[in-house]
């Protein structure tokens, strides 16, 4: 697995255990907010991720044939799940981002009322960053 969401899926399980879901909730709100937010010049269509709910953005870029994400949302747990994925993303090859497959969000270690919610959206944004690196 990839080594950043390792570290997420270890936090998100310890809180489970100690706090609950109720500490899963305020992780990932505490996660959006530490990793900050997209400029506005960066909140356009084209970063715009479809089919959601909540809005989130997406940037990409492309530097020494490897991928780099940033993300956002106007929902703060949302933004949260969207800076975990962006930010392990990051710094993956072309064959790495296709090899990804959606059982990396069932590692995260979310509870029920978290993943119920929120997962299929989490595979969904896997597969908007194969298509917007250019793998699917």
């Amino acid at each position: 697995m990839i080594e950043k969401i390792d570290k997420h899926a270890e936090n998100l399980r310890t809180i489970l255990e100690l706090e609950g879901e109720e500490g899963q909730f305020e992780y990932l709100i505490d996660v959006g907010k530490k990793m900050g937010s997209l400029n506005a010049k960066d909140k356009i269509e084209k970063n715009k991720m479809s089919g959601c709910l909540a809005q989130v953005w997406i940037k990409y870029e492309r530097q020494n044939n490897k991928n780099f994400f940033d993300g956002d949302s106007d929902a703060l747990i949302v933004k949260g799940l969207v800076k975990i994925i962006t930010e392990s993303l990051s710094g993956l090859t072309n064959d790495e981002i296709k090899a990804l497959k959606h059982d990396i969000v069932n590692n995260l270690g979310l509870g029920p009322s978290l993943s119920a919610r929120r997962q299929v959206g989490m595979m969904a944004m896997i597969d908007h960053i194969k298509i917007i690196s250019g793998v699917k």
